[in-house]
């Protein structure tokens, strides 16, 4: 009997704990984007929140050489708007938005701006992302992170969800549920954030 109640006594303090952390990773607008890292779904490597948001290069004159001042490249970093899409394969709706995704992700791939995908199935493994990524043409990268930790950080409760990180890194406008004018809504806020970003 001592053993059942020091179980649930134990029960009850893990819960308030982890409802503690959910409660506290509200996530606003204004906030610093919090940092995501995840494997890609297709292909090698890790996708990494810090290095979309700033990539950094080299400066290139009109002819695409490189510009040198005292025998040294000139370094550029470039500040990018990213969009994050939390996405299931179970998620309907999540499904339904693809072809609007791939649009917008066209549309601005001259700019600097990046679209990803951060997948948060429970159970999908990289052999099914990976089936599932062809058969639905989907054209921008997946990250698949810590599904528990990309969740806490970001206050996803429900899909579809995206959040709309600025080039300075701070979280500009998170979009919950299903729009149909999402394509119209996505150019507009991130052809005004390029906008301010050149003034």
């Amino acid at each position: 009997m001592l053993s059942k109640i020091k179980y649930g006594v134990a029960a009850v303090l893990i819960l308030l704990f982890f409802s503690s952390t959910l409660s506290a990773a509200k996530l606003k607008v204004g906030d610093q984007a919090p940092q995501l890292i995840g494997k890609k779904a297709i292909g090698r490597g890790i996708l990494k929140l810090s290095n979309l948001k700033r990539e950094v290069g080299y400066e290139k004159d009109a002819q695409g050489r490189f510009v040198e001042v005292r025998g040294k490249y000139v370094l550029k970093i470039k500040k990018n708007i990213v969009v994050l899409n939390f996405f299931s394969t179970t998620c309907i709706p999540c499904i339904r938005e693809i072809p609007t995704y791939n649009r917008v992700a066209k549309y601005f791939e001259q700019e600097a701006v990046k679209l990803i995908y951060v997948n948060v199935d429970a159970y999908a493994t990289p052999q099914i992302l990976k089936k599932f990524i062809i058969r639905r043409k989907i054209e921008t990268p997946m990250m698949l992170p810590n599904q528990r930790e990309a969740m806490r950080k970001y206050d996803v409760r429900s899909l579809p969800r995206m959040v709309i990180i600025n080039a300075q890194g701070k979280v500009e406008k998170i979009l919950i549920g299903f729009s149909e004018n999402l394509e119209q809504e996505l150019m507009d806020m991130i052809s005004a954030l390029l906008k301010a970003g050149q003034q």
